[in-house]
Order: C-alpha cells, then sequence, then structure tokens
C-alpha cells in the first residue's frame, strides 16, 4: 500500500491520474490493495466521507489543506475510498 501511496504526489496530469486509477483497479481486482467498500455507494460514500474529513488528514501530516484540488488530490480521494470507512 506504501508504494501506490508513494505514487500520489508524482500525479500532475489527467493522464497520470487515469494511469495511477489504472494500476489501483488492478491492485484491488488482484488482492494486493485492500477494499473495505466493495459496492460503488459505499465506495462514492466513503469518498465522500474522506473528502469531508481530509483536512484532519492534513493536520496529522503537518500540511496544509489544498484550497484548490489537483490531480493528486483526486488520486488520493480514490486511494482513501478503497480503505475509509
Amino acid at each position: 500500500m506504501t508504494e501506490i501511496r508513494a505514487a500520489i504526489p508524482e500525479i500532475s496530469s489527467r493522464e497520470e491520474l487515469a494511469r495511477y486509477i489504472h494500476d489501483l483497479a488492478a491492485r484491488v481486482e488482484n488482492g494486493s490493495m485492500p477494499l473495505e467498500n466493495e459496492s460503488a455507494i459505499g465506495y462514492m460514500k466513503a469518498a465522500a466521507y474522506w473528502i469531508e474529513a481530509c483536512p484532519g488528514f492534513f493536520e496529522n501530516f503537518g500540511m496544509e489543506t489544498p484550497d484548490n484540488p489537483d490531480w493528486a488530490l483526486i488520486g488520493m480521494i480514490f486511494s482513501a475510498a478503497c480503505v475509509y470507512e
């Protein structure tokens, strides 16, 4: 999981985000990435809850919460929704 998270800061374009999400999906499919939310509804809700709670995530890591989302933040949301409940 650390490897997939390490790639997030490198996402700076729509194409890189698409590759990241394809890789994330492949990891979920082959079982190397846990998936707590197996339904689309559960996944969407987890993404929404994480977006609401992300200021705490950034604070815990000594980072500022972004005012303007970028491609990397969108990648972070997809990753977090896999495991956030």
